[in-house]
């Protein structure tokens, strides 16, 4: 009986050893052909966004007209008879080409008698001063000598004054845009012959409303552009010259001059319509800190407090922070965060009354669903 025992009990024995040595050899081939099965991650994937920075910006456009750099009318400042008129409508100047001309004997002549009388007594008032310092002549005689010979100084340059007026030449480089005289036509002083204007730079002239220039609206102006209607496809980069500070008593507007460079492949004359967009930078008011950042509407929540709240998700995962911040307005962008949140950080957009601050969460990708996020 006894011998019977220990025969099932060695049997039983020698049956698990090699039971555990043939689960050994099995796991070592196993392991040996792969690594083991992966366990899924236990981080909940949570649909996020980043907090987006606010922009206080506001676009305006505001409809304008394009004019020269400069302008001018040109004129005689002597009557006279047009003899010579040069150059035609749309036509470019060189600064110191000559433009119109009037008939010049008469003035010649009135300057080549005056250049003589002045001759004279300069030659007069010469022996005289060499007479008083020897003491020959009086004082007044002297006196008198010097005040002709200044006088016949005088009547000369306003007869070469007079002469060189009967030419007229170009002030700087510009087109001529008009002509109101033709050759042979008996011109008096101030009246214009050419308007003339220097297109080298564009300027494009729009109003602004008195309730925009009481708030420093030209302060605010910032990334300016301008838009053509003869080219609508395209935008070119201008900033402010000079504004008016007198009102339009009709329209109650502010004229500013907006400037920008040519474009070299598309002709701009004054006249031409445009438009000028502007992004104008508002100030707030009644905050004291300001806002800092712009965020979902889904994304925040009321605690128990009473407070507003929103949840920070870790980049790389990890447990989400429970964040208090102080809100603003309600937009159609979202809700504006005046404190507590800065631009750039990652929070929660949904479920954020079923998080906890013990879970462990991760970033959702873009575009999966589900524990695939």
């Amino acid at each position: 009986m006894k011998v019977r025992r220990y025969v099932l009990i060695g049997t039983v024995i020698a049956c698990c050893t090699g039971s555990f040595g043939w689960y050994t050899s099995v796991s070592g081939k196993i392991n040996a052909e792969g690594p083991a099965p992966i366990a899924l991650s236990s981080q909940r994937p949570i649909p996020t966004t980043l907090a987006d920075e606010y922009s206080l910006r506001k676009t305006r456009l505001f409809p304008g007209t394009v004019q020269a750099k400069r302008s001018a009318n040109i004129g005689f400042s002597v009557d006279g008879l047009l003899v010579e008129l040069n150059g035609r409508e749309g036509l470019p100047v060189k600064k110191g080409d000559v433009l119109a001309r009037i008939d010049q004997r008469d003035f010649k002549n009135s300057f080549d008698a005056a250049k003589a009388n002045y001759l004279r007594a300069e030659a007069d008032f010469k022996r005289t001063e060499t007479l008083q310092k020897r003491s020959v002549i009086s004082q007044s005689e002297y006196d008198t000598s010097k005040t002709a010979y200044e006088v016949a100084l005088a009547e000369m340059n306003i007869r070469k004054k007079g002469l060189d007026d009967t030419v007229i030449t170009a002030p700087y480089d510009a087109v001529i845009s008009k002509r109101f005289a033709e050759n042979n036509e008996h011109i008096k002083k101030q009246a214009s012959i050419l308007a003339i204007q220097d297109i080298s730079e564009i300027e494009v002239v729009i109003q602004i409303p008195e309730r925009l220039m009481a708030h420093g609206a030209i302060e605010d102006f910032i990334d300016i552009w301008v838009n053509f209607d003869a080219d609508t496809r395209r935008w070119f980069p201008g900033q402010i010259k000079e504004y008016s500070v007198q009102t339009d008593p009709v329209t109650r507007t502010y004229d500013v001059a907006v400037r920008l460079e040519r474009p070299t492949d598309l002709k701009i004359y004054p006249g031409m319509t445009a438009t000028v967009r502007t992004s104008l930078q508002t100030k707030i008011t009644g905050e004291p800190h300001g806002i800092m950042a712009i965020i979902p509407a889904e994304a925040v929540f009321t605690g128990p407090d009473g407070a507003s709240y929103t949840w920070i998700i870790p980049e790389e995962g990890g447990k989400p922070l429970k964040q208090r911040i102080t809100i603003g307005e309600l937009s159609q962008q979202g809700i504006t965060v005046v404190k507590g949140l800065e631009p750039g950080t990652r929070i929660a957009t949904a479920g954020v009354h079923t998080l906890t601050e013990n879970m462990s969460v991760r970033p959702m990708k873009k575009g999966a669903e589900g524990l695939d996020g």
